[in-house]
């Protein structure tokens, strides 16, 4: 299906295809910007085709992922985040349910995470945007030695994904009335997390309400995921109440919108709860792997009501907040930090 050339499969997650906002002219970035804004408004899941990140890249990125995981605990162990470090970077296999930052209680997730930032790269983080929380922010990424050019794929990889975000925050500013570059000054330093998360063969009868990731909102703008072919990602859809499998379509992306950029529009634009189901049983000996970049403005950066997704007459519905200061937050009742 088709419409206005840019959406490739119609849907509560809809595929929209992003390439003519390189390649066309500005009618068809207004094109692909209204439709990011119905999509926004309604579910803020898409998936994304069309979009320049080298096919190549997403394999390599995958493979070292995989391998990484694969390796024995003992090896892994090496690079296990660093207790009550809010930057979680290096493995992660503590239990812990991402559902908790959003108030819900679940039993542990059936998930290993591997996190690096950008900030933990030598001479990127700044003291000047970081000020007091620069010790801890500007601690170094925890890269394994065992999988060869493990760093430089997954540095490569941001970069790209780094790239993408970019080119969608100006077509959200076009979505919401605004000049393209309006987020620019509020991203050039961004602290976005890179996070692999490997959700192992379930070989034991899971909990009751456990779940390979629980039910939760994302904290940052954006999510741009990689997802394997294995599936099990759900949305929630707000008007029926129903857990909707979220489609899986080689070469692309899933994008969603996370919690702070429901503040900056006013809950025009809402974040949208979603889950990692664990499979059948006659499925359960497949690992699966996520990657999602969680794009998150520069530590400093106030995320406060737009006045153009403000009506007349009505008032702001959330509290202006910085971007490092909701983050923390948040990893703090996510990870017990």
């Amino acid at each position: 299906m088709t419409i206005d050339h840019v959406v490739v499969l119609d849907g509560y997650v809809p595929v929209i295809d992003i390439s003519s906002a390189r390649s066309g002219s500005d009618a068809d970035r207004r094109t692909i910007a209204e439709t990011i804004d119905r999509t926004c408004r309604d579910s803020g899941f898409f998936v994304v085709s069309g979009h320049a990140v080298d096919p190549g890249l997403i394999d390599r990125m995958h493979r070292a992922t995989l391998d990484f995981f694969q390796l024995d605990a003992a090896t892994k162990v090496a690079y296990e985040a660093i207790p009550d470090d809010p930057t979680v970077r290096g493995w992660y296999r503590t239990d812990s349910t991402v559902a908790a930052s959003d108030g819900i209680d679940t039993a542990p997730d059936l998930c290993e995470l591997y996190t690096a930032c950008r900030l933990g790269e030598p001479g990127i983080a700044s003291p000047e945007a970081l000020g007091d929380h620069f010790d801890v922010w500007s601690q170094p990424n925890r890269w394994p030695a065992e999988i060869e050019g493990f760093a430089a794929i997954w540095l490569e990889y941001y970069a790209a994904l780094e790239g993408l975000s970019g080119e969608l925050m100006r077509l959200f500013a076009l979505a919401l009335g605004l000049n393209e570059t309006f987020f620019d000054a509020s991203i050039d330093a961004h602290i976005t997390n890179l996070v692999a998360n490997y959700y192992p063969p379930v070989d034991t009868e899971p909990l009751p309400g456990q779940y390979r990731k629980g039910p939760h909102s994302d904290w940052g703008t954006l999510t741009v995921l990689y997802q394997d072919g294995t599936g099990g990602l759900e949305v929630f859809h707000r008007a029926s109440g129903e857990w909707l499998d979220v489609p899986v379509v080689a070469g692309s992306f899933v994008v969603n919108i996370g919690d702070l950029m429901a503040v900056w529009t006013n809950d025009r634009w809402k974040s949208t709860k979603h889950r990692v189901r664990v499979p059948p049983a006659d499925k359960r000996a497949v690992a699966r792997v996520s990657i999602p970049f969680f794009h998150q403005p520069n530590w400093d950066a106030l995320v406060e009501c737009l006045p153009s997704c403000l009506e007349p007459g009505a008032t702001s519905r959330h509290e202006s907040v910085t971007s490092g200061e909701y983050l923390l937050a948040k990893i703090n009742t996510t990870y017990n930090v």
